[in-house]
């Protein structure tokens, strides 16, 4: 069986070199312009948003050696207003791209500046780093034709307004190639994701980056740690997330109470149940009061 939910992908798309590999089929880089490195960085989205709880968290977050900021999201189904939510996330991408780009460029922005060091700084005032979004969706994108889309602002006449900013879709339902049709890296990856769900083994294509991913994959090979993320993971929105994440909880208290009320049964004190449990005393107590009518 296959890890197939966002805590999978992000197992094997932290991986730098797995992510470099997958960055260059997607840009489709061949050659002097490929990618050499990558930076995986903190998915935490420092920009606040006052009315919107929790802030953003991105899957897979990192910095190319060239100095492209990537934002790669995996979404298995698809939210309301899907549109707004690739805008809205990838504004606070830029905004956390331009701070970290300001802090590296300038160093500490509270500093005292020599009129030289101001005058440069206002220069770059509005400057940005390249940013892009990739988004990996297994659900059918509107208005897209194809499996892959490059999506920009554009004028009528399809010209670019800044280059610096691109959101690449991928619609894994319209990505109907077979293994023999498998010809590059890009195509590896998407039959990987396309396919990894349903498989009960995958091609590694003698790829060693791909075979490393799947081995990654395999639930055999998950720490305990990763397959309670899992757990919290296989739904198909954040709010039926949260729902799920409440039962999961909800079930070990209930086994906790259980377990002190096989205790108490058993003659053991209420000190020894609390330490054992997990429980406040508050709650053994309530427990032992239960047993005894």
């Amino acid at each position: 069986m296959i890890i197939t939910v966002n805590t999978g992908f992000k197992i094997f798309m932290s991986d730098e070199e797995a992510l470099v590999s997958f960055l260059n089929g997607t840009f489709r880089l061949e050659e002097e312009n490929r990618i050499e490195s990558v930076t995986v960085k903190s998915t935490d989205i420092n920009i606040a948003f006052p009315t919107l709880q929790p802030q953003f968290r991105l899957d897979i977050r990192a910095k190319t050696s060239k100095g492209a900021c990537i934002n790669v999201e995996m979404q298995k189904a698809r939210p309301k207003y899907f549109a707004d939510r690739v805008l809205l996330q990838h504004s606070a991408f830029v905004l956390q791209s331009k701070y970290e780009w300001n802090e590296e460029h300038f160093g500490d922005l509270n500093a005292e500046l020599s009129e030289e060091e101001k005058s440069k700084r206002e220069n770059h005032r509005y400057e940005i780093p390249p940013t892009y979004a990739i988004w990996i969706c297994d659900f059918p994108v509107g208005k897209q034709e194809d499996y892959y889309g490059t999506w920009a602002v554009r004028n009528e006449k399809g010209l670019t307004f800044n280059d610096k900013m691109m959101y690449i879709l991928y619609d894994l339902t319209k990505f109907t190639k077979t293994i023999d049709e498998v010809k590059t890296v890009e195509d590896r990856w998407l039959y990987l994701l396309k396919h990894a769900g349903t498989a009960e083994s995958l091609p590694d294509f003698n790829d060693d980056v791909i075979a490393k991913a799947i081995n990654r994959l395999l639930v055999n090979r998950a720490s305990n740690k990763d397959l309670e993320k899992q757990a919290a993971n296989m739904v198909m929105t954040e709010e039926e997330q949260d729902f799920l994440a409440s039962i999961i909880v909800k079930g070990r208290v209930e086994e906790r109470r259980a377990m002190a009320a096989a205790m108490l049964t058993e003659g053991d004190s209420i000190e020894k149940v609390v330490r054992i449990s997990k429980l406040s005393e508050a709650d053994v107590l309530a427990i032992k009061e239960s047993l005894e009518h």
